[in-house]
């Protein structure tokens, strides 16, 4: 009962500040599509962030802290400290040497790599995409390495840190537009990344010595549990890079559409990442260490209760969060992004977007936690042939739709790639592990889906009732939220007003 109230706690804490991050995302993103709209400097920019991206993702990110975490926390357990600190620097170092020398290489030959990921841009918007990725390829090792201190303050335990460390990004962006932008245009903006590259590892530093962490350069490759995070990398790898290959996919194929369109797509999948990271990662950060040590202490009911827990919990958060995103998203974005470069055809070509991103949200964020449940028992290879299927179908589907609904197209390909592999996911651990506590899972399921039903229903009427777009998002949006807390709660559910109790608990 004691681990659980710290992980439902733990969430609650790391929900509020993954919200202040998104918060300022959205300031960031208020200022950029008032500035640059969805013109093609604003294309030439999302399009050379992809692959810097590509390498921090694979590298450092998801892709290590899902070898790293249970590796760590087994030589934390053993109370290997010495052991530990050397296992957790030799990883810093290889990031270091990989990411640095990748980043290198792909800045000397920017260029033709702009030319083989934007075919379809002209001459002069290809350049600009070569020249902004030169500049912010120069903080992508800076990030590699605040991913691996994040994962070291995650496997301790701590996740107040990691949980701000994205804001830097923002900050970086705000430096950008504010002070940059007004003399260097779009080039800029990406100045500003480097900006938040550095910050990001500077807000890591007073946690990490809390916990006695010291860095220095080493590269013990004899260590075993250096072999055991490279080896457990390479599937995971793999399978963030069918997920990375398929977003430069989109910018190849965004570059044949009309002007505007791939920055439209990447700000839907922007403001559909608000509701998924708060009430899909965040839990999954959490719950993460917790469900590796249950495995290694062989306590497998514990890892089942525990995953599919956190399963019911972002179930019954973000259904009504796709709903209200489907409903609400338009007038939203009209109030929030409309205005300056970005006008009202950017608010068309952007809802048109998010509409089928908003059912991606509750595939992905479930995707979270039954990918982990993998990782957790040391298996990164399931995950990696999924993602592969998922590779395979996303490309299909984005060829066949993408002729009929444009960049519209690229969005629901991805939205049903993602629903099979979340669906294949939870099937393979259910074969494996046994009964995942279906009738639990199917009762959190269809109250959601009742509570958002009848959320949807008052959210209509609301917005027949109201012209003000702002008036129908505040009105609508509260309505609709106590009318699903109401019709939840009503129906058995309790997993809303936990976290509620454990929000007001934690801040007092």
């Amino acid at each position: 009962m004691e681990r659980a109230r710290h992980l439902l706690r733990s969430s609650v804490i790391v929900i509020a500040l993954l919200g202040l991050g998104k918060a300022t995302g959205l300031i960031r993103l208020r200022l950029i599509s008032n500035s640059f709209g969805t013109t093609p400097a604003y294309d030439a920019f999302t399009s050379a962030n992809q692959l810097p991206e590509v390498f921090v993702t694979l590298i450092s990110g998801g892709a290590l802290a899902a070898a790293f975490i249970p590796v760590y926390s087994k030589y934390l357990s053993d109370k290997r400290s010495a052991e530990s600190l050397r296992l957790a620097n030799s990883i810093l170092t290889l990031v270091l040497a990989v990411l640095g020398g990748i980043s290198a290489v792909a800045i000397l030959f920017a260029g033709p790599l702009s030319a083989l990921l934007v075919p379809g841009y002209d001459s002069q918007t290809q350049e600009l995409t070569a020249d902004i990725m030169r500049i912010i390829l120069l903080q992508t090792t800076l990030y590699g390495l605040g991913g691996v201190l994040s994962s070291i303050l995650n496997a301790h335990q701590h996740f107040t840190i990691p949980a701000l460390a994205p804001i830097t990004l923002d900050i970086g962006y705000l430096v950008g537009l504010v002070f940059f932008v007004p003399t260097m245009g779009v080039y800029g903006l990406a100045w500003g990344t480097v900006v938040g590259g550095a910050l990001n590892i500077l807000i890591h530093i007073p946690a990490l010595r809390r916990f006695g962490f010291k860095a220095f350069l080493v590269l013990d490759t004899k260590m075993q549990g250096v072999r055991e995070i490279v080896r457990l990398m390479g599937p995971r790898v793999v399978t963030l890079g069918a997920i990375q290959l398929m977003d430069l996919f989109i910018i190849r194929l965004g570059s044949f559409l009309l002007t505007g369109r791939t920055s439209a797509y990447f700000y839907g999948y922007q403001i559909m990442q608000l509701p998924e990271t708060l009430l899909g990662t965040a839990i999954a950060i959490v719950v993460f260490p917790t469900m590796a040590e249950l495995f290694n202490a062989g306590n497998i009911s514990g890892l089942k209760s525990t995953s599919m827990a956190a399963l019911r919990v972002i179930w019954t958060l973000t259904i009504p969060a796709s709903v209200g995103l489907i409903l609400l998203g338009r007038p939203a974005i009209s109030v929030f992004l409309q205005g300056g470069a970005f006008t009202e055809t950017s608010t068309d070509l952007v809802f048109g977007v998010l509409v089928f991103f908003s059912i991606r949200i509750v595939a992905e964020a479930s995707l979270e936690i039954l990918a982990r449940l993998f990782y957790a028992q040391h298996d990164t290879k399931t995950p990696m042939y999924v993602a592969l299927g998922w590779l395979a179908t996303n490309i299909t589907l984005a060829f066949l739709l993408t002729g009929p609904l444009g960049v519209k197209g690229l969005a629901l390909a991805s939205t049903i790639a993602f629903v099979l592999q979340s669906l294949a996911l939870f099937i393979l651990n259910r074969r494996r592990l046994g009964d995942l506590g279906d009738r639990e899972l199917m009762i959190s399921l269809g109250r959601a889906l009742l509570g958002a039903g009848v959320m949807a229903v008052i959210i209509l009427v609301i917005d027949q009732l109201i012209d003000s777009p702002f008036l129908t998002v505040a009105i609508g949006g509260v309505a609709g939220l106590i009318t699903y807390l109401a019709v939840t709660y009503l129906a058995g559910g309790r997993e809303i007003p936990t976290l509620i109790r454990l929000a007001r608990s934690s801040s007092t």
